[in-house]
């Protein structure tokens, strides 16, 4: 007999695998410990097919491998495939932002109180918006063919540290531009302030729309740390706008930002 999954009462987050990969998130009602098996005109509203401990009237994932643990509308890990989080916060997670991407010490994103329900997986992406150009500008508008970020090769992805990098330029008062450096870092820890490693997005199984490094999440909490820093022929780091800040721009310059984030679950 298969047991159900741990805290079995709350809300369902995976989605049953189709065949083609794709899922449905619908919610079910479980059931409370292990059915069996039986003709469905002897075992009536309690047939259990599979023996995975959820009536069949509610198994949104027949055929459980045996010995599977499951969570409440019958579905083993194997069964479900991640499925973005169209809402924020989700988990009824809680959200501190403190600091600034552009400033010193940068930017700290704090995360409590995820309700894991039954779900097997949460993963965060970064930059999984295809409709907002994820990068830093400091003349305007980002154009992602310069100043969108990609991943650097001095990144320790292990160590729970990844580093993406840019061209940005800056415009001067006096016509002439400075070619910049741009480099975003993030790392991410546990609540245990442990680092918490990233991999890409194919090696984590996730459907990305348009991120290319992510993490799995364990626990209820994480903090994000985060900052934009340009460096010029100078060869010296600073934050962005510390930078832009203290350049003699053009009249009129503006800055432009985009660094988020997509959470999906199974």
């Amino acid at each position: 007999m298969r047991g159900l999954h741990p805290l079995l009462a709350l809300a369902v987050a995976g989605a049953c695998a189709n065949a083609d990969g794709s899922g449905q998130a619908d919610g079910g009602t479980g059931g409370d410990g292990g059915g069996s098996g039986g003709d469905a005109t002897s075992c009536g509203d309690a047939c259990d097919e599979d023996g995975d401990g959820v009536p069949d009237s509610a198994d949104q994932c027949p055929a459980t491998p045996d010995g599977a643990v499951v969570n409440q509308v019958g579905c083993s890990d194997g069964q479900v495939s991640p499925t973005l989080e169209p809402d924020f916060p989700p988990f009824g997670l809680t959200w501190t932002p403190t600091g600034d991407l552009g400033r010193a010490g940068g930017l700290t994103w704090t995360y409590t109180g995820i309700d894991r329900a039954d779900r097997f997986h949460i993963y965060w992406v970064i930059c999984d918006d295809p409709a907002t150009p994820c990068g830093v500008s400091l003349d305007g508008p980002i154009d992602v063919a310069g100043e969108g970020w990609q991943y650097s090769t001095l990144s320790a992805p292990g160590a729970g540290r990844v580093i993406f990098d840019s061209a940005p330029s800056l415009r001067l008062a006096d016509g002439s531009s400075v070619a910049l450096d741009g480099r975003l870092v993030v790392t991410l820890v546990g609540a245990d302030d442990l680092p918490i490693p990233f991999d890409t997005v194919g090696g984590l199984g996730v459907p990305a729309r348009s991120a290319t490094h992510g993490a799995e999440l364990p626990g209820t909490g994480f903090t994000v740390s985060a900052i934009i820093e340009v460096r010029d022929a100078s060869g010296l780091w600073a934050p962005y706008l510390d930078y832009y800040d203290a350049a003699a721009t053009a009249e009129g310059g503006t800055t432009a930002v985009s660094f988020g984030a997509s959470f999906y679950s199974e």
